[in-house]
């Protein structure tokens, strides 16, 4: 049953679920009038309780194009609404956070002092409110408002579903690339081009990301994961007192999950459309699309699986990362609706050993390879025998995608300047966020002017992007940690719509030149099969190659060390073990790590008619010794390509 309001024919057909209601309707409007213009009972279904529908027609000259469901305890959105209206961008107030900016409230002092600041910009763009049509409206509910109760001061009037009858049809021709030939950029749909030092004509919407599509291109993205951009209430009601938050990402916030957040577009009363034609030219230009989706607690099986047909089958996205620990693989892997779409969920093992289906479709993202990693690379102790498995752990049963930097946690630059969470403009004294981020502020905390440490700060990003890249599986990157973005120590600026929770646009030669060291590994990931193998390393030679498909070493060859002080390793990576084609096999690497304050030299586990050569280095200084050796500088990696030499015999030279 397609719940909702659905085109049939010349008319409409609405169904609605109101469990414990005794009588529903749907109640129609004219844009912007306070009260509906018809009011038609819907009847209940036979045998399904709490279940409602109901067919109807509209004149031409009607002008109703905007509905809400009533019953005899409240009236409520449609959660199947393809689209809301009565919305510019946020659903609350702005004179609200105005206010609470004025007085000092912390909590929402950068929120409100921004939103001045949007509100500034959207009328240089022509909207003249963000907030919507003016205070002396009736405040209603947005989103279930009970019979009887009061004015709501913070959140916006006249928030309805739209009557819609454009069908939206994708091109299906677009083939999603399988997960060890993915690299994922996450984004914030606002927070990408909002900011002024973006260029973007239309900042902070789907047509603004549309204008990045050639830099992402450039840096060698295929597949972008949107944060929350379905339609959501940024009002966080914080109890009496206190002024309500603003929830610039949107998790965790009141979501009506089958509608493009019109906030979002450059055009709010198209929103559908611009956010169908941004999917679109992403797929031209060989980028795939996945949307985070954060349900609700409760939110009903079904439901979420139609949420993800729809997205599917009317804007084409390619896959969905789901935030929480919902477990419905069984019914996504068997929904043919869904036959191709990747799935991405935090759990382990989701797949049965063998099951080549899941494995191309599902895939395990979660905080395991970030913690690892990051201790290992700051040196902690006891990591080296840790960090080897994840480096090598890639497409066991299920997908992996890896990430050292999350929306919810410091930037990758900032895990490097900072050892403390400074959140203090988020209004709770510090104490949300992560309060362990494994990170290391390289001796000083925060902005410095410092030579020396702003060289190993460089450095210490480079080290973390190498790994992201080069370990298996599927490399994840925030955007704006390929070139060094800050949100200033703040490690959960989910309430702030400013510089700590924006791309900030660095066009410093520094950061030029991080973004062509993030091309040249992701070029180096795409173009070796070795650092994105198919089948799980074992350890093992199996295809008697003379050498296991992974090896592990220490400063010297063939003898890990992965004892307690240790901060060394190499890694040998067997290009026999990785087909380029059918008959073609890659080039076998050689990866020196070494995180220790001391410079190493390595033995490389080679013979002496190979020829090496340097693939890739963090650190200028590390360098080659002979063929049988190098000297890597202190916390720092190098990359080596092993190459056969060709040898001219006599007689071949002869012919």
């Amino acid at each position: 049953m397609d719940f909702g309001v659905r085109a049939e024919g010349a008319g409409f057909k609405a169904v609605c679920y109101a469990p414990e209601a005794k009588r529903c309707s749907i109640d129609l409007y004219r844009s912007g009038d306070r009260k509906p213009a018809d009011k038609i009972e819907m009847l209940p279904v036979q045998g399904c309780t709490g279940i409602f529908e109901c067919s109807f027609s509209l004149s031409g000259s009607s002008g109703i194009c905007e509905y809400l469901f009533e019953t005899d305890k409240d009236s409520f959105i449609d959660p199947y609404s393809r689209e809301l209206t009565g919305i510019r961008g946020y659903w609350a107030d702005t004179d609200e956070y105005r206010t609470a900016a004025a007085s000092g409230a912390n909590s929402v002092q950068a929120a409100g002092r921004d939103l001045e600041e949007a509100l500034t910009a959207l009328k240089d763009n022509g909207i003249d409110d963000r907030a919507g049509e003016g205070s002396d409206l009736e405040k209603k509910g947005s989103g279930r408002a009970k019979k009887g109760d009061g004015e709501d001061p913070g959140v916006r009037p006249h928030i309805r579903s739209r009557l819609s009858r454009e069908e939206l049809r994708p091109d299906f021709g677009f083939k999603c690339p399988d997960y060890e030939d993915l690299f994922i950029y996450k984004l914030h749909v606002r927070g990408f081009t909002v900011d002024k030092s973006s260029g973007a004509k239309h900042p902070g919407t789907y047509s603004g990301l549309v204008e990045k599509i050639p830099y992402m291109r450039q840096l060698g993205v295929n597949a972008v994961l949107l944060m929350p951009c379905y339609e959501f209430n940024e009002r966080m009601i914080q109890g009496a007192g206190s002024p309500a938050k603003l929830n610039f990402w949107g998790y965790g916030a009141e979501g009506y999950y089958f509608a493009p957040k019109s906030g979002y577009a450059s055009d709010p009363s198209n929103a559908r459309r611009e956010f169908f034609d941004m999917v679109n030219a992403l797929h031209e230009s060989g980028i795939a699309v996945f949307m985070e989706m954060d349900f609700a607690s409760g939110t009903p099986d079904s439901l979420m699986l139609d949420a993800l047909r729809m997205w599917r089958s009317e804007y084409g996205i390619d896959g969905f990362r789901i935030i929480g620990d919902y477990v419905f693989k069984r019914l996504f892997m068997s929904d043919p609706l869904l036959k191709g779409v990747k799935l991405i969920m935090n759990g382990h093992d989701m797949c049965e050993s063998g099951d080549k289906a899941c494995m191309k479709r599902i895939a395990e993202c979660n905080d395991g390879f970030m913690v690892t990693v990051r201790r290992f690379l700051k040196g902690d102790e006891d990591q080296v025998k840790l960090f080897s498995e994840m480096f090598r752990k890639g497409f066991v049963k299920t997908g992996r995608v890896n990430y050292l930097a999350d929306h919810d946690g410091f930037t990758l630059a900032d895990v490097y300047s900072y050892d403390e969470r400074h959140n203090r403009d988020n209004g709770e004294n510090n104490l949300d966020g992560r309060e362990i981020n494994y990170s290391w502020n390289c001796g000083v905390e925060g902005e410095t002017k410092s030579r020396q440490v702003l060289k190993l700060r460089y450095r210490m990003i480079k080290n973390a992007l190498t790994v992201l890249f080069l370990s298996q599986g599927t490399p994840m990157l925030m955007a704006g940690d390929e070139f060094g973005l800050t949100h200033f120590g703040n490690n959960n600026p989910y309430c702030l719509d400013n510089e700590q929770s924006r791309v900030i646009w660095d066009k410093g030669s520094r950061a030029k030149n991080l973004h062509d060291f993030v091309r040249k590994l992701a070029r180096l990931k795409t173009s070796h099969r070795v650092f994105a193998n198919r089948a799980q390393l074992q350890g093992l030679d199996y295809i008697y190659s003379g050498r296991p498909d992974i090896s592990f070493h220490g400063t010297r060859a063939w003898y890990p060390d992965f004892g307690y002080f240790s901060r060394t390793l190499g890694v040998l990576l067997n290009g026999d073990y990785a087909m380029v084609d059918r008959k073609h096999k890659d080039s076998t690497f050689y990866v020196a790590f070494n995180m220790h304050w001391e410079e190493h030299e390595f033995d490389l586990p080679v013979e002496a008619k190979n020829e090496v050569e340097t693939a890739l280095t963090t650190d200028a200084s590390n360098k080659l010794t002979d063929h049988r050796s190098c000297v890597i500088r202190p916390r720092s990696i190098a990359v080596f390509a092993i190459k056969k030499q060709v040898i001219n015999h006599p007689e071949s030279a002869n012919k």
